[in-house]
Formats: C-alpha cells, structure tokens, sequence
C-alpha cells in the first residue's frame, strides 16, 4: 500500500473545526479548572461527542466491536485513511457523515485516527499547552 503523505491543516473548512474545538476545549477548562484532564483527552472527548451523535443505534445483538484496526483487512485501514484525508480536505462533519456509511467500527476508528491529529494540530498552531 502505497503511504499517505500527511493531510495538512490549512483548508478553510478544518480551520473552521479546529477553532471550534479550541473554544470547546476552554469551555471544558472553565467548567473544570480543577480537573487534571490532559488537552488531548479534552480533544478526545470533543471529537467523540460529535462522532457520537453521528452513530447509528444500535441494534439488538450485536456483539462488542473488536479493538480498532487490530487485526483488520488492508481495506479497512484504508477506508479509514481514506476519511482521515476527506477530514482535512472538507472538515469533521463532511467525514464523520461519510464514515457513518459504514458503521459504527469506522466510525471509532476514525474517531481514534482523527484524535491524535488533531489534538496534535492544535499543539502545533498553540492553542493547546
């Protein structure tokens, strides 16, 4: 499989999300300015409250999810490669609302990849610690 090159944060639309986040990660601070949650838990936590409200229910039965990716086909991996750089190239929601076509697996490894990209991201351009 040939490599990714590494998405880049300068479209509009992802600058839109990671202010956004920013101001929720304030938010978070200001509710709990005694909690010690590290920033990229706080970012966790966003970007899992968005990607939650996108799953679907449930449905009776089914059985828990194996542990994202391990394991997986190279198919897989790639679909959510695939959404990671749709993410930066026309923001959260547009990938979030692509991974939901494929269930909630995708949708908690995307949640996982985009995690630690963007809680790096913000680190980057200061608006984290």
């Amino acid at each position: 499989m040939p490599e990714l090159s590494q998405p880049k944060f300068e479209q509009p639309i992802i600058e839109k999300d990671i202010e956004r986040i920013s101001k929720e990660i304030w938010e978070q601070r200001k509710i709990m300015p005694d909690k010690k949650i590290s920033e990229r838990e706080i970012v966790r936590s966003v970007i899992g409250a968005q990607i939650q409200a996108a799953k679907p229910a449930p449905l009776k039965g089914n059985s828990a999810l194996p542990k994202y990716l391990e394991g997986e086909s190279l198919e897989i991996k790639t679909k959510v490669e695939e959404l990671v750089a749709v993410a930066f190239q026309k923001g959260l929601d547009f990938s979030i609302n692509e991974a939901k076509k494929f269930g909630p697996f995708i949708l908690d490894a995307l949640h996982d990849a985009l995690t630690s990209k963007v809680y790096d991201e913000l680190k980057n351009k200061g608006k984290l610690k």
